[in-house]
């Protein structure tokens, strides 16, 4: 009996060394093959840009801008005082027109160092985060392919070509 348990020992030590033996081989075989035909893992998604800190940046370089409303209209003249010999009144009345059409248009060329550090980081923008923020807008202001413009001052005007999107829920 005691022979016999040998034997059944030493059977059982040798299928234990060839199943570690196949085991290790397998485990070296998947090792060595990266890549098989069988694996079923989705293909890896195209990286994301990263919008909020982009929105950030752009919002900030923006928000730098000084707020200047358009000016307010002029008032309405007064009547016209009656004519004292035409001399004064002219020489008012011509005063009056050079003081008010000089200020009254602007020509500026150059933008201000806030409006092009404002305009730099909105060309920054990816074109994906301007459209996935805007396709939020109600359907009537959004078609199949548009186009948003951002123009700041008189030099900056970037544009957003964004695509049609899928029916929103």
């Amino acid at each position: 009996m005691h022979m016999k348990m040998i034997e059944i020992l030493r059977i059982e030590r040798v299928r234990f060394l060839t199943l570690t033996f196949y085991a290790g081989s397998g485990l070296l075989l998947l090792m060595l093959v990266p890549k098989s035909e069988g694996q079923i893992f989705p293909p890896p998604l195209p990286p994301r840009p990263l919008c909020s800190s982009q929105f950030a940046l752009a919002s900030y370089a923006c928000s730098q801008i000084p707020f200047s409303p358009l000016p307010p209209p002029q008032p309405p003249s007064p009547p016209s005082p009656p004519d004292n010999g035409g001399h004064r009144l002219e020489h008012e009345h011509s005063h009056r027109h050079g003081h008010g059409h000089g200020h009254g248009h602007r020509h500026r060329h150059h933008d201000s160092p806030a409006e092009e550090s404002c305009c730099r980081w909105v060309k920054q923008l990816d074109s994906q985060c301007v459209c996935d923020l805007l396709v939020r807008l109600p359907n009537f202001l959004s078609r199949p392919a548009h186009e948003y413009s951002v123009i700041v001052g008189d030099a900056c005007n970037v544009s957003f070509p964004c695509g049609g999107r899928a029916i929103r829920i």
